[in-house]
């Protein structure tokens, strides 16, 4: 499996640069240089068992309502299904709650837009992540225990394999930084996805 990483910026504070690198020894930590302390990402509980066999059945049917959400939308991610809109599942660290929603790849503005999912005109928007603003991503294979605790059991062993988390900063200096939870259709439809959103930073 292909593995890439954000490295720190550059020499110039408004680039990035990235590296690529198919060790599969190394960490799979998408951006390097996080901040010194992330108590609720890189100090919390460790977590992440299994679903016991009795909360298997309901988590499948929480995963159950978000199973049409992928019917209007291509199978394999894309840049231009990002532009338009890609079915995604938003966790909430606070509540617990699943929500189903869509997420945006905005290249002009530089922002990933997540967006409530309905027959309104005007989505509420959910969370916007300014593409610059991220300090890490993580994904299962950095271990579950790298996530905030609660998030793994809302999941399906299935839905594993898309979850990511981006950790980023937010305008407020004197505010933590922010945790986006999302789950993707597939562990390849997430690693497209992040690999795009390089692609768009650097652009």
């Amino acid at each position: 499996m292909l593995f890439w990483s954000c490295c720190a910026p550059s020499e110039d504070p408004n680039q990035l640069r990235f590296e690529i690198s198919t060790d599969e020894n190394l960490p799979s930590k998408l951006f390097d240089d996080p901040p010194s302390v992330i108590p609720t990402l890189l100090m919390s509980q460790p977590g992440g068992k299994a679903a016991g066999v009795a909360q298997v059945p309901k988590l499948k049917q929480l995963a159950a309502e978000d199973e049409d959400l992928g019917k209007d939308q291509p199978t394999v991610f894309t840049p231009i299904s990002a532009v338009a809109g890609r079915k995604c599942t938003l966790l909430s660290e606070r509540t617990g709650a699943r929500t189903a929603g869509e997420y945006v790849v905005e290249a002009e503005s530089l922002q990933l837009t997540v967006r409530a999912t309905g027959s309104s005109e005007r989505p509420e928007v959910l969370h916007r992540c300014p593409l610059m603003h991220i300090e890490d991503i993580y994904i299962v294979e950095d271990g579950e225990d790298c996530f905030p605790p609660g998030i793994i059991e809302l999941l399906t062993p299935e839905e594993k394999d898309g979850l990511f988390m981006i950790v980023h900063s937010v305008d407020d200096p004197n505010a933590d930084v922010a945790h986006l939870c999302l789950v993707e259709a597939s562990r390849s439809d997430r690693d497209n996805l992040l690999e795009h959103l390089r692609d768009v930073t650097c652009s």
